[in-house]
């Protein structure tokens, strides 16, 4: 009787070590969903909506350019001017690749670390893959906040060299639209 008493309070022993595992991977995958939720409402700016009418004004303007300025030599101030704005206006396809990745990165790992804390409560699959589960999918969270801080240095850069290019060299194509149309 002794052993059987012994034997099943090792097995309750055993059962609730197990519930105290189990409720620390919960809360350290939880923790993950929380550093995604925080990825994803960094993700959103309604800068963003205007984007394609962005990318037709400078092209537009490049354009105008192109068409209506015949100079033998230029000044290096609007040449450096220009070349910047080209490489600024050649930035916004890589920028929105780079959103469209983390915007779709989010949303597959939250799906996985949805399943992953399903399957930890209900005690599924692997028990003692469960800590090399989590720190994988702790690495494929950094992965997503490294891209995610990328993504939003490259659109704060974007945004401040358009405001800083685009108004003049808009107004420069202008003028040279109206000097072609006096002449």
């Amino acid at each position: 009787m002794k052993k059987v008493l012994f034997v099943c309070m090792g097995m309750f022993v055993l059962a609730s070590c197990a519930d105290l595992q189990r409720e620390q991977y919960v809360k350290q995958v939880e923790q993950l969903q929380e550093k995604l939720q925080g990825l994803e409402k960094t993700l959103p700016d309604s800068r963003l909506n205007d984007i394609s009418t962005i990318k037709v004004n400078t092209i537009q303007a490049e354009l105008r350019i192109k068409q209506n300025l015949h100079l033998d030599t230029i000044d290096m101030v609007l040449a450096k001017k220009l070349d910047a704005y080209k490489l600024m206006r050649r930035s916004i396809k890589p920028m929105m690749q780079q959103f469209m990745q983390v915007r779709n990165g989010i949303k597959e790992e939250k799906g996985v670390l949805k399943r992953l804390n399903q399957d930890i409560q209900a005690g599924r699959g692997e028990r003692q893959r469960y800590s090399e589960y989590i720190r994988y999918e702790r690495q494929k969270v950094k992965q997503l906040s490294q891209l995610s801080t990328d993504y939003l240095r490259a659109k704060e850069k974007f945004f401040a060299d358009y405001a800083r290019l685009y108004p003049p060299i808009e107004a420069f194509s202008r003028t040279l639209l109206t000097k072609k149309q006096r002449s």
